[in-house]
């Protein structure tokens, strides 16, 4: 029988490919830490993030953010640019538009105060603005 450690690592690695016991533990710990619910879809989702962004953690804050602005926004089929702007500058008080606006490109989207975004993508930058390391 195997064992939901070794299912959980295999699936992670079905996405990533092989991974280092070493790393495994920390990429393990993380997502512990993080207070993400681990199905088989989140795992991969996971490992396709850390694929990109090896060095990016996800924490039970970002994941928090993330969760408020989903319910707080869900009912909007889409939101413009500069409201987008204005929900990500009180994710992060204290950094410069520049710092918020990068979030866009992480996400694979050109920033526009004019434009509307989709709600997909709006959770997008918010989530790449949430994780978003304060400098």
């Amino acid at each position: 029988m195997q064992s939901t450690e070794n299912y959980y690592r295999q699936t992670y690695q079905s996405v990533a490919g092989k991974v280092s016991d070493r790393r495994w533990k920390s990429l393990r710990s993380e997502l512990e830490r993080s207070g993400m619910i681990i199905t088989v879809s989140s795992l991969q989702m996971y490992a396709r993030f850390k694929t990109q962004f090896p060095r990016t953690a996800i924490t039970k804050k970002a994941l928090n953010v993330y969760n408020k602005f989903q319910q707080d926004y869900s009912n909007y089929p889409e939101i413009s640019g500069e409201k987008l702007l204005e929900v990500l500058r009180t994710i992060k008080p204290n950094v410069s538009d520049r710092m918020l606006i990068n979030s866009w490109y992480k996400a694979n989207l050109a920033f526009s105060k004019q434009a509307n975004y989709s709600y997909s993508d709006a959770c997008k930058v918010v989530f790449f603005t949430a994780i978003t390391r304060n400098k």
